[in-house]
């Protein structure tokens, strides 16, 4: 009896060994007309406003965790020429969970003084809520070397960090060329760090 069942067995592996396996299909997966999956990370954009011509400086939302034992979430970032003072975050957590609140805790200092800049959470692959935060407070959390994220849920909260201190995330590099490129434009704006 168990020879019938090695015997198929052995013959599925040797069948699916033999599939060939070319650089096409290693690059856009077994359907060429579907897209490959994306291996890149989200970088920084820096476009116009359709209305009025300012200028927006984005961060689509990356991972913001350092490890798998903690909270998953996401942050993105954005500034708008219009209101150079203010910057605006998109955090985000999987499944669907309304998130109500968000905070950091950077090398130490809480902050949270961040109030909500949408009406509700979105919902997609993603839970999403966008939040506004002032300028020379994201700069904290930009230069903190450990930085503790807090998104608040109906009834409970999750934690993700990152930082120089917890180099798995992904938010970490993204974070310095957003503020490169936020200073030089406030900069030659005259409205300083």
């Amino acid at each position: 009896m168990r020879a019938i069942v090695i015997v198929p067995f052995g013959l599925a592996l040797v069948g699916c060994a033999s599939i060939p396996m070319t650089d096409t299909l290693m690059d856009v997966g077994p359907d060429p007309s579907l897209p490959a999956p994306s291996t890149s990370v989200p970088s920084l954009s820096v476009v116009k406003d359709e209305f009025d011509g300012s200028t927006i400086v984005q961060q689509d939302a990356v991972s913001s965790s350092s490890s798998f034992s903690e909270g998953w979430h996401t942050l993105g970032f954005e500034w708008h020429q219009k209101t150079p003072d203010i910057v605006f975050v998109t955090a985000g957590a999987n499944w669907i969970v309304t998130i109500t609140d968000l905070a950091f805790n950077a090398d130490g200092e809480v902050i949270s003084r961040i109030k909500p800049a949408s009406a509700s959470t979105e919902y997609g692959s993603l839970s999403t809520r966008r939040f506004a935060m002032a300028w020379q407070d994201f700069l904290k959390i930009a230069n903190a070397k450990s930085v503790k994220m807090k998104l608040v849920r109906i009834n409970d909260h999750t934690v993700s960090s990152f930082g120089a201190d917890h180099s798995g995330a992904v938010v970490n590099t993204r974070i310095a060329p957003f503020v490169a490129k936020v200073l030089e434009l406030r900069s030659s704006a005259g409205t300083g760090r």
